[in-house]
């Protein structure tokens, strides 16, 4: 063989297409064909093997520790999209937030907006609400959804205010409740709910009054005042808040003639705030203003530091 490369060494071509070190490879390959075939089988073999081995032990991985994985996944799953009988028989336990009589009252708040409200009241000593809704309107686009939380034992009106209608003249409307999420109060961490409540939620309302709009002369001109709601809220509980969502009901001979709302920010303990409001209702007549403060007191991001 020595010789024959030799030989092939010594290959002097007549161009360029084909040396003697080309002639000397294709010879190699030729005279090993059978010696390349058997590692080629060999590297085949050997990795079928390590395939092999590898599937092995992924299946019996799944065995031992995924298809418990799996099957718990797969209950949670299954309890997440369908509430456990003892599930339900917990929520179930809460009762259903009270509309006394259902009335939805909407009221012109000018400009092209109106205002929806409906009376709720969360008749749980144990159980606080987050519920989302919004109002149906006959022949137009519903409002938007709003989400609020009703506290154990709380009352106040599910509201949407402000909502532009361009041109629509609106004078009715219906309730509808887009979704509910009930949480029962852990009476480990609170003992007495509405305890807690009382002496969290401590404010005081006073000098609550309504002035109806009137006018006046500025350089000539002619200027409406608007109608003016204006009270004063004390923070009565031991606890500072960053806000103090403030409810307004604007009543006449005890029916709702109106509703507002505001927020009184950074309110601490013992403090006293005077709040004037405005609103350009024409021919709005109200001899009783009921301010109602509504503080999340179970949401900590509600409290300032002492």
């Amino acid at each position: 063989m020595a010789s024959s490369l030799d030989k092939f060494s010594k290959y002097e071509p007549v161009d360029d297409s084909f040396s003697s070190s080309d002639l000397s490879r294709s010879y190699w390959i030729v005279t090993h064909k059978v010696l390349l075939r058997n590692l080629a089988i060999a590297f085949l073999m050997v990795l079928d093997i390590f395939l092999f081995v590898y599937a092995l032990s992924g299946f019996v991985e799944y065995l031992i520790s995924g298809r418990p994985r799996e099957e718990a996944m797969i209950i949670d799953i299954a309890n997440r999209l369908n509430t456990s009988t003892a599930e339900r028989q917990k929520n179930s336990a809460a009762l259903p937030l009270d509309f006394g009589d259902g009335r939805v009252y909407v009221f012109d708040a000018g400009n092209d907006k109106y205002d929806f409200a409906v009376e709720a009241m969360n008749p749980n000593k144990e159980w606080y609400v987050m519920v989302t809704y919004q109002f149906d309107i006959p022949g137009a686009t519903s409002t938007a959804a709003r989400t609020t939380f009703l506290l154990p034992g709380e009352k106040k009106f599910l509201a949407v205010l402000g909502e532009r209608r361009d041109g629509e003249l609106i004078t009715d409307g219906s309730f509808k409740i887009v979704n509910t999420m009930w949480s029962r109060i852990d009476k480990h961490q609170v003992a007495d709910a509405p305890a807690f409540v009382a002496e969290h939620a401590s404010f005081t309302i006073g000098n609550s009054e309504f002035a109806q709009a009137g006018t006046f002369t500025v350089d000539g001109g002619v200027e409406n005042t608007g109608n003016r709601v204006s009270f004063s809220i004390t923070n009565t509980s031991p606890y500072n808040f960053w806000v103090v969502p403030v409810q307004i009901a604007l009543m006449r001979g005890g029916s709702l003639e109106g509703i507002e709302e505001t927020q009184v920010r950074e309110l601490k303990t013992g403090e006293t705030r005077n709040v004037d409001l405005r609103n350009y209702v024409k021919n709005q007549l109200v001899d009783e203003v009921v301010a109602a403060p509504s503080v999340d007191v179970f949401d900590p991001s509600v409290y300032m530091e002492q």
